[in-house]
């Protein structure tokens, strides 16, 4: 049976990551600045991550609404960042003689207004007081669930998780560096992304320091998420209507980008490889009452 205090230590992780959620929907509707705009799209995956992993034990009456209601959040963030993102690397590399003859940056802010105002209409319509009735009550009920005799053990879960998101890494590293693989280092990516999310929520439920872990992955995440960003900037501007020089422009500097990328990937994982033990972990017995 879970002892208490993990059971109390998992439903403060829930709560504490809603009321972080909560903070930033209440200064992007106050600011919009891009970076509350992007600390709550992270917050809302992490917050996403949570749900999932606590999923055995949660009811699902209460936590289909709110999963539907985040993803709505999640993905609007995401186009907004990736149009932000877009313009600043871009704005970077623009010649300044021939800038001002260009269209990209003032289309880009164009759709960034767009994907502004719907998102302020998604916040606004965000039933957060519901929500947080029902995030108040899987909190509750996930504690509960944790502390009953036929429960699952959850540290016993956690380690079926670890395994299981340390294998798809373990089987996608070897393929990451080749040209051409970008599906590859997308699901390496996300791989990743999916790992960290796992060992920041499970350590405080565990009292475990994975930090230099957390820091070594948040430094592939960094290569790994640029050059998926670079695909993204290839799709947004395949949307817009750019003269033959900027579409140039824009294919040319986004290929020496991705040669650049990979290169640093590949110098990454012969500097500092992800073995798998710096990262799967046996849960410690957890002796508090």
């Amino acid at each position: 049976m879970q002892t208490a205090a993990m059971a109390e230590r998992s439903r403060g992780v829930v709560l504490e990551q809603w009321g972080e959620l909560l903070r930033l929907r209440r200064e992007v509707l106050k600011t919009f600045t891009t970076e509350a705009s992007h600390d709550l799209r992270v917050s809302s995956r992490r917050f996403r991550a949570a749900l999932e992993l606590f999923d055995p034990w949660l009811p699902q009456k209460h936590t289909g609404r709110l999963k539907k209601s985040l993803r709505e959040v999640t993905r609007l963030l995401g186009a907004l960042r990736n149009i932000d993102e877009a313009l600043l690397f871009f704005n970077k590399r623009t010649p300044a003689q021939v800038a001002s003859g260009f269209q990209l940056s003032y289309l880009l802010t164009l759709m960034r207004s767009g994907e502004r105002v719907r998102i302020g209409k998604t916040l606004k319509d965000f039933d957060h007081r519901h929500l947080n009735r029902t995030v108040q009550k899987a909190a509750n009920t996930l504690r509960e669930n944790l502390l009953t005799h036929n429960s699952l053990p959850i540290a016993a879960c956690f380690s079926a998780t670890d395994a299981t998101l340390s294998q798809t890494i373990t089987m996608l590293l070897p393929t990451a560096v080749s040209p051409g693989q970008h599906e590859s280092r997308h699901a390496l990516r996300i791989a990743i992304k999916k790992l960290r999310y796992f060992l920041e929520i499970t350590a405080p439920v565990l009292k475990r320091d994975d930090s230099s872990t957390l820091e070594l992955f948040k430094e592939y995440q960094t290569i790994l998420g640029r050059m998926n960003d670079v695909a993204e900037f290839g799709i947004l501007c395949s949307g817009l209507t750019l003269s033959r020089r900027e579409r140039m422009f824009v294919e040319t500097t986004l290929h020496a980008e991705e040669e650049h990328l990979l290169k640093k990937l590949a110098g990454l994982i012969e500097q500092k490889p992800l073995i798998p033990t710096a990262w799967s972990h046996t849960p410690q017995r957890d002796t508090s009452k």
